[in-house]
C-alpha cells in the first residue's frame, strides 16, 4: 500500500517543480521588485500546482506509448488507474486555480490560461501530433508560469512580457530536442515528431535559431531598466544555451542525450536566475 501511494507522488514528477517554481518567482520580481512574502509563496506555489496537474493528464493521454518506453512509469504499470489520474490531476488544477483566485482575477485568468495551454499539449500527444506547433504550445504553457507569477502582484510589467516571449522560445526548443533520444521508438509508433518530419539535423537547426534569438533578447533586457548585474550570470547561462545547442547540431545523435538536456535545464535556470538579480540589485536589496 506505501509503495502504490509513492505512485502517487512521483507521477507529477517532484523533482522538475524548480522549473516553475523558478519562473514563478522569476515572474513576480520582474513584476514587483520587492515582493511581500505571501506573495512569492504564491507565485511559487500556484504554478506548481498547475504543473503538476499538467504532468499527469500528459502521463495519462501519452499512455499507449509509456507503455513501450516506460512501462514502469505509474499509469502505464497500472500502480494508478486512468480514473485514478483524472481525479488527481483535477484537483490539483483545482487548488491551482482556487489559489489564483484568492490573490486576483488577473492570476487566476494567466493561470487559465497556462492550464488551458499546458492540456492542449498533453491531448495532441494523445492524437500523436507532436510536430512544432505541439513544441511552441510547450514553450508557451512553461512560459506561462512567468505570467502566473507577474499577475499575481496585479500587474504585469513590459520586462515581464519580453522575458515570457523568450521563455517560450527557449522552452520551444527545449522540448523539440527532448524528442531525439526517443526518434526511433517514435518512428515505430508513427508518431509525427518534428526532427522525423524534417530531419534530426533540420530540426537542431529550429532549435538552436530558437535559442539564438532568447539569448540575443535577454542580453539587451537591460534597455528596458534591469539592472545590468545580470549580465555575468546571464551570459555565462546564454553561452551555456547556445553551447549545448550547437553540440547537438553537430552530431544530433551522439548529443541529443540525456546529459545535455540535464545540461541545458541547468542553464535554463541560470538565466532566469540572472534576471532575478537584475531586479533585486535594482530594488536594492544587495
Amino acid at each position: 500500500m506505501v509503495g502504490r501511494w509513492i505512485k502517487f507522488l512521483e507521477l507529477p514528477r517532484p523533482h522538475l517543480f524548480v522549473v516553475p517554481a523558478t519562473l514563478g518567482v522569476c515572474g513576480v520580481f520582474l513584476a514587483w521588485g520587492n515582493p511581500d512574502t505571501i506573495t512569492l509563496i504564491l507565485g511559487t506555489l500556484i504554478p506548481v500546482l498547475g504543473w503538476a496537474g499538467a504532468q499527469v493528464f500528459n502521463d495519462l493521454f501519452d499512455v499507449e506509448v509509456d507503455r513501450v518506453k516506460h512501462p514502469e512509469w505509474p499509469i502505464p504499470s497500472g500502480n494508478v488507474s486512468k480514473r485514478e489520474a483524472v481525479v488527481y490531476g483535477l484537483s490539483l488544477y483545482a487548488a491551482s486555480l482556487i489559489l489564483a483566485a484568492l490573490v486576483n482575477v488577473y492570476c487566476l485568468a494567466a493561470s487559465l490560461i497556462g492550464l488551458g495551454l499546458a492540456t492542449i499539449y498533453s491531448y495532441m500527444g494523445k492524437i500523436k501530433e507532436k510536430g512544432i506547433l505541439r513544441n511552441f504550445c510547450f514553450g508557451m504553457s512553461v512560459a506561462a508560469c512567468i505570467l502566473v507569477g507577474s499577475a499575481a502582484t496585479g500587474k504585469v510589467s513590459l520586462l515581464s512580457v519580453v522575458v515570457i516571449i523568450l521563455a517560450a522560445l527557449i522552452y520551444t526548443s527545449d522540448n523539440i530536442i527532448g524528442r531525439f533520444p526517443d526518434v526511433e521508438i517514435d518512428r515505430m509508433m508513427n508518431i509525427r515528431t518534428l526532427p522525423l518530419r524534417v530531419g534530426l539535423k533540420r530540426a537542431a537547426e529550429i532549435a538552436l535559431l530558437l535559442v539564438m534569438i532568447s539569448v540575443c533578447i535577454a542580453m539587451f533586457l537591460w534597455l528596458l531598466g534591469l539592472h545590468i548585474s545580470y549580465l555575468p550570470l546571464g551570459l555565462l547561462a546564454g553561452a551555456a544555451l547556445l553551447w549545448t545547442n550547437l553540440a547537438v547540431l553537430k552530431d544530433p545523435e551522439r548529443f541529443g542525450t540525456l546529459w545535455i538536456i540535464h545540461a541545458r535545464y541547468m542553464s535554463q535556470l541560470s538565466l532566469f536566475l540572472s534576471f532575478i538579480v537584475g531586479v533585486v540589485t535594482s530594488a536594492g536589496l544587495f
